[in-house]
């Protein structure tokens, strides 16, 4: 609601949770660092010597494209509204065909290795210098969105400060971003692209299972679907939003919207997804892992990054004394994990959502 005063948390979880997440990271790098062996050219490091089957380069691309934000934002807008937070994820269908028989094959046959490069041949070279801030720019901004969100997630696990060589050191979101960033970017630079594609692969899987985990857990945690769907107000049942309003979330602003400036953007000139499917060893293939990833993969997705939120919202009116209603909606992902799951799960699925942003930025760095 506009104005109110959100809940906030601090020091969710336990000791068991922390080892979890740590044991996890140490593994992601050791099997990032594995595959970067097999990095000896310019044309390994960038495109993964362009070998790659249909159905790695899908499931690489759900971690790329499930990032951290994903969680923290869709499960937000699940709580706020419902069902329909799965909006923005079923919206992509009508541009792929433009993709996988316009875009993909001219890019692969052009024999470019970016999209600037792209703009150069077909145009100038001052269109090349202009796509690149551009593109840059997107970058940045996508980067820089993943980096925040998953830092807004991290901090309801954190103590409110650390006492380190007789000093209080307060935890605020931008040390939590910068230390993010740091053990992010540790495997990227040495591994490369094939280091990147099977990273991603093993999250891909990972990420889908813990979403779908916790949401059988919250079932179950609910006494079962029909509980669940029972408790739930009228509202958050619907799949789309109203036309026009409210003003921030509306089928108009984020059915439209999204279709045309998110999936456009993220389809036709994000670098590090174009690089992804330019690592496949034909168009074809990449035509393959296009279809598969918007056919199937992407309705998964949008129940595994939702779920949270809807399950918020059910607690939230089972009892209101577990999840006030004033929860802040960007805590919500990690308030209903710890809810519904027992210590190390809670880990796991934290993990996870580490995860989704280290696939993301790996990608586009």
């Amino acid at each position: 609601m506009e104005g109110a005063v959100h809940q906030t948390f601090h020091s969710i979880g336990t000791s068991t949770d922390w080892i979890v997440m740590v044991v996890y990271f140490i593994a992601i790098m050791l099997f990032g660092s594995y595959f970067g062996r097999y990095t000896r050219t310019t044309s390994d490091f960038f495109f993964g010597g362009r070998r790659f089957a249909w159905w790695l380069i899908t499931m690489s691309i759900v971690a790329t494209g499930v990032g951290s934000h994903s969680f923290v934002k869709y499960s937000a807008k699940g709580f706020e509204h419902g069902i329909s937070s799965t909006m923005t994820y079923m919206n992509d269908w009508f541009f792929v065909p433009f993709f996988m028989f316009g875009w993909l094959p001219i890019v692969v046959y052009s024999r470019v290795r970016s999209i600037p490069e792209y703009f150069e041949k077909r145009f100038s070279p001052s269109a090349r210098f202009l796509a690149t801030i551009l593109l840059l720019l997107y970058m940045i901004g996508y980067i820089g969105i993943g980096f925040l969100t998953l830092g807004k997630a991290a901090i309801p696990m954190l103590p409110e400060s650390f006492h380190l060589f007789g000093t209080d050191i307060q935890v605020t979101l931008m040390r939590a971003i910068i230390v993010i960033a740091v053990i992010t970017g540790i495997y990227i630079t040495f591994g490369g692209q094939t280091a990147v594609i099977f990273t991603d692969l093993l999250q891909g899987f990972i990420l889908l299972f813990a979403g779908l985990m916790l949401f059988f857990l919250g079932l179950s945690f609910l006494g079962g679907f029909h509980h669940f769907w029972d408790l739930l107000p009228t509202e958050w049942k619907l799949p789309l939003a109203d036309f026009n309003k409210p003003p921030d979330f509306n089928f108009v602003g984020i059915f439209w919207q999204d279709a045309i400036a998110g999936s456009i953007g993220f389809l036709f000139m994000n670098q590090g997804l174009l690089m992804r499917f330019m690592a496949c060893r034909s168009v074809n293939e990449g035509r393959k892992a296009a279809a598969v990833n918007i056919l199937v993969v992407l309705p998964i997705s949008a129940i595994v990054v939702g779920n949270a939120g809807w399950l918020g919202k059910a607690i939230s009116v089972a009892d209101p004394g577990l999840i006030p209603p004033n929860t802040s909606p960007d805590q919500i992902f990690v308030v209903v994990a710890n809810i519904v799951s027992r210590p190390g799960v809670f880990g796991f699925v934290m993990a996870a959502l580490t995860a989704a942003l280290m696939s993301t930025v790996d990608t586009l760095i």
